[in-house]
């Protein structure tokens, strides 16, 4: 993996697991069906395995973290294309 890549993400999980006190066992990040990222399934970051899922819905080069859990959850977009009108 990348480590500017793998940086940013740890960027997005530091307010998440430091300052909320999530649980990163409880977080995945969703990334596009073809990201070659799916192929391990998982990401080591400096906070533990950060689990990894696709979603149909999502743009080539789009990537975020959600918190698996009912109420109080977290989301974050690690990667965001903006719309161009």
């Amino acid at each position: 993996m990348n480590t500017r890549a793998l940086v940013l993400i740890e960027c997005i999980l530091k307010p998440f697991i430091e300052v909320e006190k999530r649980d990163i066992n409880k977080m995945v990040m969703y990334v596009t069906p073809n990201s070659p990222l799916l192929e391990q399934g998982y990401i080591e970051t400096k906070y533990g395995v950060l689990v990894l899922d696709s979603n149909n819905w999502l743009q080539k080069g789009c990537a975020y973290i959600m918190e698996e859990v009912s109420k109080g959850s977290v989301f974050g977009w690690v990667i965001r294309k903006e719309r161009r009108e």
